[in-house]
């Protein structure tokens, strides 16, 4: 995939919530950055071809699965006794 560099001003409280996702993650802001904006757009792409119902239920769909992606992450960071 092809990359282009682009410049964001991001309110302070917004960069120190993703910076601290992103160290939770185990991964660097840009990527977790990248994720975001992947899934996000492709959400809001799919429900321009939908109505409001099936837009709820696409939302419902994604905090789920951004729910499960939570839990794994947590469960890395868990070390046995």
């Amino acid at each position: 995939m092809n990359t282009q560099k682009i410049s964001l001003n991001i309110p302070v409280e917004i960069l120190d919530r993703i910076n601290g996702l992103a160290e939770k993650a185990e991964i660097d802001r840009t990527r977790l950055m990248v994720n975001m904006l992947d899934e996000c757009s492709k959400t809001l792409a799919a429900t321009s071809k939908v109505g409001i119902y099936q837009f709820s239920i696409l939302m419902r769909d994604f905090g789920e699965k951004m729910s499960e992606w939570a839990k794994k992450i947590k469960a890395k960071k868990v070390e046995p006794l």
